[in-house]
């Protein structure tokens, strides 16, 4: 009886070692497919959701219902509510919390910051950190970071929003420790949120000046994995932020569940770089019927791939660790190549390195080569708000170009059938600006208005006055100058520029911008086209007016100034003057005349 007791129990212990050893295999094995796909719902308070505890309820019943894990990054309204922080924590232990960066006038009231109100609260510089000075960032930060470890007992690894800015990262980083960020995916003009020239689709650790870029030396890297929110369609997500997984269902063209799994596939596949990453989910504040239609689809085909294909689902946490393990230097380089996923042919062509990135279609037809995107990355750049607080209603983060399609569609370069190595037709663009921008000397505000005076030459003959001639710092920004350097390569023109000056304009760099004093000859000595200095067409009351007025000063081009609150705006709409836009950034305008 022994015996037959020692056999039944030796029996046991052996299935009990091949269960084990059966689900480690199944874990190895879906983790070698280093097929990743990591769901992220962020949540927020919002005015148009009457019931946001019930919204996230029904959220989480779909991500419950298919066994799957998410991150949950929580705003510091939804911190502060007890119902919503204690339905998640009441989540179960595959779930993942971190913050969601927005600003709202509750939260900055409580991290003893004023509240930028520009009548919206998505307005980027109301819900951004970017819209704050370096200070207020900290408090902001340090203020959300204490609420989140109040109600959870730890700081999270894991942050995120659509547009934070590399000195908060850099800031949560250090003294957080945090491994994670959710960045929105590439786009020109969405919601008022310009993110356009970073690394398109693919995980990346950033540069510690510059958010949207590839950390191109160890430096400058700040070791923090971003991943990107709404992927986007590698051939008409270029041109539309529509074609994603996130909006396919308003791109009027009829696309379903099946367009959602040819991206998710796309952005998966494993064969040219060695894994795949894809970022899906949905915002919290929705209607809570909302998350029973296309998202609960989504996330019954994300478990499928799962259940069938061995993908691995995991939180931004989990990614960010295996990401940072497995490329401890640089982010890998990558392509990506597909055909039109709308039908028509066209094949598109993405190769990304810390040095560059290159988008380029190849045409069904004649096989002809056109290189539509293309940016080199460099170690000095740095993002606009950095130091300089965004004071405006809209973001504008535009990496400089070589080519750039969407901006200026003359500049796309055209190539025969099957010539190799792309990227070595172009020269690397050898303008690196500065870290914050170029500094040159001018006569200081006061002196200006002093040499104006009429007796500024009984002054100096009296002897007073010649501390004037003492020439000061001021700083052209960096979008500035790449700017210019555009300006440069255009055909000869004159520019029309605005003879104006600020005297109480705000600036938190070390030294003012030269437009502030009206100082604007560095306008053609670094874009090398005759300037015109002009008040009558900026400041016309009557369009009729201001229009005869612009045609007389014989220009081609206009140049306009940005700057934290400053921004110099046409006095009409362009096609009152006849312009249109060729370049902008977050410190300048071009337009170019039309006719």
């Amino acid at each position: 009886m022994m015996r037959k007791t020692r056999k039944i129990g030796l029996l046991i212990e052996v299935l009990f070692l091949f269960v084990l050893l059966f689900i480690f295999t199944s874990k190895v094995l879906a983790g070698d497919n280093n097929q990743f796909v990591t769901v992220v719902n962020p949540v927020r308070i919002s005015s148009y959701n009457k019931n946001p505890v019930e919204s996230l309820k029904s959220e989480y019943d779909v991500i419950r219902k298919n066994s799957l894990q998410a991150t949950w990054l929580l705003t510091f309204d939804v911190l502060d509510n007890p119902k919503m922080a204690s339905l998640v924590k009441d989540m179960d232990v595959k779930q993942e919390a971190g913050i969601f960066l927005e600003i709202t006038p509750d939260f900055a009231k409580n991290a003893g910051v004023i509240y930028h109100d520009t009548g919206f609260w998505h307005h980027a510089g109301s819900v951004f950190l970017s819209g704050y000075t370096q200070e207020e960032r900290k408090l902001l930060i340090d203020r959300v970071f204490a609420k989140f470890k109040e109600m959870f007992g730890y700081y999270p690894s894991s942050v995120g929003s659509w547009g934070t800015d590399s000195y908060s990262l850099s800031y949560m980083k250090d003294k957080y420790e945090i491994t994670a960020n959710l960045v929105c995916s590439d786009q020109f003009a969405t919601d008022g949120y310009q993110i356009w020239g970073q690394p398109w689709q693919v995980p990346y650790y950033s540069s510690r000046y510059h958010s949207a870029i590839f950390a191109s030396t160890s430096e400058v890297k700040l070791g923090v994995v971003n991943i990107q929110w709404a992927s986007r369609d590698p051939l008409n997500g270029y041109y539309s932020s529509l074609y994603s997984t996130q909006d396919y269902l308003v791109s009027g063209k009829n696309l379903d569940i099946n367009y959602f799994e040819k991206l998710v596939r796309l952005y998966t596949n494993p064969k040219e770089n060695g894994f795949g990453q894809i970022t899906v989910g949905l915002e919290a504040d929705l209607d809570p019927e909302g998350y029973k239609n296309e998202y609960a689809k989504q996330m019954d085909l994300v478990s499928r791939l799962k259940n069938t294909e061995g993908y691995d689902i995991v939180t931004m946490k989990d990614f960010a660790d295996w990401y940072r393990e497995k490329y401890p230097g640089l982010s890998p380089s990558s392509s990506f190549e597909s055909d039109d996923l709308l039908g028509t042919g066209v094949k598109a062509v993405w190769l990304q390195s810390p040095e560059y990135r290159l988008f380029y279609t190849i045409d069904p037809g004649t096989q002809e080569i056109i290189v539509r995107d293309l940016r080199f990355y460099n170690a000095e750049l740095e993002e606009p708000n950095y130091i300089s607080p965004n004071r405006n209603f809209n973001l504008e983060i535009n990496i400089p170009a070589v080519i750039d399609e969407v901006s200026f569609k003359e500049g796309i370069k055209k190539f025969k059938p099957k010539t190799n190595n792309i990227i070595e037709k172009f020269s690397k663009e050898t303008l690196v600006v500065p870290f914050g921008g170029v500094l040159i000397k001018g006569l200081s505000s006061e002196a200006i208005h002093f040499f104006k005076q009429k007796k500024a030459l009984i002054y100096l003959l009296t002897d007073k006055g010649w501390d004037y001639f003492k020439k000061v710092n001021y700083l052209i920004p960096q979008g500035e100058i790449y700017a210019l350097n555009f300006l440069k390569k255009l055909p000869s023109g004159k520019v029309l520029i605005y003879n104006n000056e600020c005297l109480q304009c705000e600036y938190h760099t070390s030294f003012k911008p030269p437009a502030f004093a009206n100082l604007r000859n560095y306008v053609q000595k670094y874009s090398q086209h005759p300037i015109i200095y002009n008040k009558t067409v900026f400041e016309a009351k009557e369009r009729r007016e201001g229009r005869k007025d612009f045609k007389k000063t014989g220009v081609k081009y206009v140049y306009l100034v940005k700057f934290e609150n400053y921004n110099e705006q046409l006095p009409f709409l362009p096609g009152d003057l006849g312009v249109e836009k060729i370049f902008s950034n977050a410190n300048a305008e071009i337009w170019r005349v039309v006719k």
